[in-house]
């Protein structure tokens, strides 16, 4: 059962971490539209009018998607005053029971908000209150994958503590 579940939880690995470099890509986009908006501007006199509010919505996607990969890679904020201290064993109890009780809850309530906010933006072709007035459903749908992405890479790390505290071997 180990070698199956090693599979399942490299295949997470494998996801999180390649979506997230997929979407880290969009900031070489962000920088060409920023490039051409300021030669545009201060240059030709001639802005656009959608530049920014595309390289805002990029960079949503950019940010929420590398969640996942960043929590694979522990790369996550965490205030170390005690934690640090902590044996191995210990630091995947405290995970164990802090995933459990805030990070479960969190998550969960944020795929559920976000799942139902992209299905009714798609519903009702929801776009951006601007001038130039985009669409903003695939922005929210990326929010909602990003999320449940999130939810299954902290489901991998939650399954290889609870296996390293109970028979002390890393998966």
């Amino acid at each position: 059962m180990t070698g199956k579940l090693a599979k399942v939880l490299k295949a997470i690995d494998f996801l999180s971490e390649k979506t997230g470099k997929l979407f880290s890509f969009l900031i070489l986009i962000m920088v060409g539209l920023e490039t051409i908006e300021v030669i545009r501007r201060y240059i030709l006199h001639s802005p656009t009018t959608w530049a920014w509010e595309v390289v805002v919505l990029l960079y949503g996607a950019h940010f929420i998607t590398g969640g996942a990969w960043v929590l694979k890679e522990g790369g996550h904020v965490r205030t170390d005053i005690l934690f640090s201290r902590f044996s191995p064993k210990m630091k995947a109890i405290v995970d164990l029971l802090l995933f459990a009780i805030i990070f479960f809850t969190f998550v969960g309530v944020m795929i559920w908000k976000y799942s139902l906010h992209a299905i009714y933006s798609w519903s009702i072709k929801e776009t951006t209150y601007t001038m130039w007035a985009p669409p903003f459903y695939p922005l929210k749908t990326v929010v909602a994958i990003s999320f449940i992405l999130l939810g299954l890479q902290g489901l991998a790390k939650w399954i290889r503590d609870l296996i390293f505290v109970i028979k002390g071997e890393e998966i």
